[in-house]
């Protein structure tokens, strides 16, 4: 507990010790390893209901099956847990969950490229699986919970407008006219940040395009592996037509249910349009033929290149405030947890500064700046915006090969590469043409392969 000579006993109404803007995964565990250790926290979330999911997620564990971050997550269903090992820490879930086995992605053309054997890994059961899909509803509900029994004062349908410096602390003010003071805030307000915009944390960073994907939620599929993650390229170009079929950790009326997805990056596509070219027109609308539509979901993202230093005027940046897309729901977390661990320190230590978060910072190079290459996600676009859907049935066609069970998105597309060395002679061989040109772009940067990505895209690096 922080000792008789805290913050807080000097502190008058509306101030506190941290305030956390942002209720998802980083925030709700920021709010309550703070809390569990006696400070006095705001937790600020603009949604009325905070565990009411409005943005479209996959809802996937990132992963069961490998390291991520350097973590080796662990779900242990009897003890209602989501377990950090390597950290040391877990968190609330006793909700339910769904094992897939294999990860398919698609040329355009209906040739797979597998990560994982799914026959045999489903054989194997929980030992075989990839990872598992959650229920994010039920997970952000257990850690609300945690965080009012631990006294977290919790603020819905709050926005948070303005975050800016105010002595040694910070000031947080709300489009209510709510003003909130703390000696520290943690901004874990999601991809689109408005608190990064604001304080003028985009100002730096680089630029890359704006993601839009709308999808359904639907039963009754056909799906050739019902319990795998399904990636169609639907059709290559510049933009590409991305597919994305992941199973729902729930049923419906006592069905399977799975979330169906395209994703897009020229915001100003009908996305609707492209949704039923997918569903009823493309390669793969036999999978689709029978298929019910329960309940309509969307998203929307900024593709920027990381926060390299999250910290500024005493906020500390987590979670997908400060990612290049998606932290996933454990990165998230395990960055919601060491920034809440960090305010601690920096409290019982009495350093209100910078150097009382200095855990916090290293931790967010180390794990996040110098382990996860951002250039890789971005990189994910190049063949099917330079390549012809031929070109990619083709190379597809080459990897013959089930590469290993990875869900990691950082570690898939290493894979990839170690499958595509193998093939290059055959390639070399039968298409010297295509092998120069995919040797030409492996060197361009996303700058270059992206330019109509970007312009397309919505830059929200000023201020007001």
């Amino acid at each position: 507990m922080i000792s008789n000579h805290s913050i807080k006993e000097v502190l008058v109404k509306n101030s506190y010790d941290l305030i956390v803007a942002g209720a998802g995964p980083a925030g709700l565990t920021a709010a309550k390893v703070a809390a569990e250790n006696g400070l006095s926290v705001a937790l600020i979330e603009r949604k009325q209901n905070i565990a009411e999911i409005l943005r479209m997620c996959g809802m996937m564990i990132v992963t069961l099956s490998g390291k991520y971050m350097g973590e080796r997550v662990t779900h242990n269903p009897s003890a209602g847990l989501l377990t950090f090992p390597h950290h040391g820490f877990s968190v609330p879930y006793d909700g339910p969950t769904k094992d897939f086995f294999a990860w398919h992605i698609y040329s355009p053309g209906g040739n797979r490229i597998a990560y994982g054997d799914y026959t045999a890994n489903s054989s194997r059961g929980t030992a075989g699986r990839a990872s598992a899909v959650y229920d994010k509803s039920h997970f952000l509900a257990g850690l609300l919970e945690e965080c009012r029994q631990l006294g977290v004062s919790v603020f819905a349908g709050e926005n948070v407008i303005d975050v800016r410096k105010k002595g040694e602390g910070v000031e947080v003010q709300c489009a209510s006219g709510k003003h909130f003071n703390a000696v520290f805030a943690i901004a874990a307000d999601g991809r689109n940040s408005r608190i990064a915009r604001v304080m003028g944390m985009n100002r730096t960073r680089g630029f890359y395009g704006s993601v839009t994907s709308i999808g359904y939620e639907m039963t009754n599929l056909n799906l050739p592996e019902p319990y795998a993650l399904h990636m169609p390229l639907v059709q290559s170009g510049d933009p590409p037509m991305l597919g994305f079929i992941v199973p729902r950790a729930w049923n419906h009326e006592g069905e399977d249910v799975w979330l169906v997805m395209i994703t897009n990056v020229d915001p100003s596509t009908d996305h609707e349009s492209l949704f039923d070219l997918f569903t009823q027109k493309s390669r793969f609308s036999s999978w689709f033929k029978n298929g019910r539509k329960v309940r309509k979901c969307g998203c929307a993202g900024i593709m920027y290149s990381p926060i390299v230093y999250p910290f500024k005027d005493n906020v500390l940046f987590a979670g997908d405030s400060g990612w290049c897309r998606e932290a996933e729901m454990t990165g998230a977390v395990m960055s919601g947890w060491k920034a809440g661990s960090a305010v601690v320190f920096a409290l019982l230590e009495g350093q209100h500064t910078e150097d009382g978060v200095r855990s916090y910072l290293d931790w967010w190079r180390s794990y996040h700046i110098e382990k996860l290459d951002y250039n890789v996600f971005l990189r994910n676009l190049y063949l099917p915006i330079l390549c012809k859907d031929e070109e990619i049935d083709y190379i597809f066609s080459m990897i013959k090969q089930t590469l290993p069970t990875v869900l990691d998105p950082y570690e898939v597309p290493e894979e990839m590469g170690k499958a595509m060395i193998k093939v290059i002679p055959a390639i070399q061989k039968e298409r010297p043409e295509l092998l120069k040109k995919l040797t030409g772009f492996s060197s361009l940067p996303p700058e270059v392969v992206l330019r109509k990505t970007i312009r397309a895209g919505f830059n929200c690096s000023f201020t007001t």
